[in-house]
């Protein structure tokens, strides 16, 4: 299953019951969820392995395929029959885009053999989902920032109807119980990777 941003904007209309636009606009809701898609934990765990160790280069871009780099690993043989196994993190960080490895890695990576880099890439609402857990949890973040949003229209507008603020505020809070839940549930996923 995949959700892309138009899929997810026809779901939060489900799930808020709005389709008709009667308690938000559609502003309201493209704001609500485009908030959600730039959640910091919207993010599909990528491999690269276009980078190749040269004893002369320090500095390597970080692959366009990601937008973090979580580790970086090497096959002992510079083989793909042998795993790649993990570098130690002190011997490489990650500044302003560049990938810096520290002058002592050269000892322990061979010249010309390749760099498995493993990072996330960073979704944006031109991407699709791919993750039920992502789904469920982009649709989760984005029914709290409707929550906000209906919470600042009553206190703003002094809204008389049959929710108070109290329930507005209880739900919000069980909301924000399911995208704490969701945050565990993709760590563990990513983890897992």
């Amino acid at each position: 299953m995949s959700m892309t941003y138009a899929q997810s904007l026809v779901e939060l209309n489900i799930i808020l019951g709005d389709t008709s636009n009667v308690t938000f606009t559609i502003e309201e809701k493209g704001r609500a969820l485009t908030k959600a898609w730039k959640d910091q934990y919207v993010v599909r765990t990528v491999w690269d392995s276009t980078l190749t160790m040269t004893s002369t280069d320090f500095n390597y871009t970080v692959p366009a395929s990601m937008t973090t780099v979580k580790d970086i690993y090497i096959s002992t043989s510079d083989s793909t029959q042998d795993f790649p196994e993990p570098i130690s993190s002190d011997l490489w960080e990650v500044v302003d885009g560049v990938i810096q490895f520290l002058p002592k890695a050269n000892v322990i990576i061979p010249t010309g053999y390749t760099l498995y880099i493993k990072g996330n890439y960073k979704l944006t609402v031109s991407d699709t989902i791919t993750s039920p857990n992502l789904e469920e949890y982009v649709l989760d973040v984005a029914g709290v920032n409707t929550l906000k949003l209906l919470g600042f229209k009553k206190a703003n507008l002094f809204l008389k109807n049959d929710v108070t603020l109290g329930e507005l505020i209880a739900l919000k809070r069980e909301l924000e119980q399911d995208v704490r839940q969701g945050r565990l549930r993709l760590q563990k996923e990513y983890e897992n990777a």
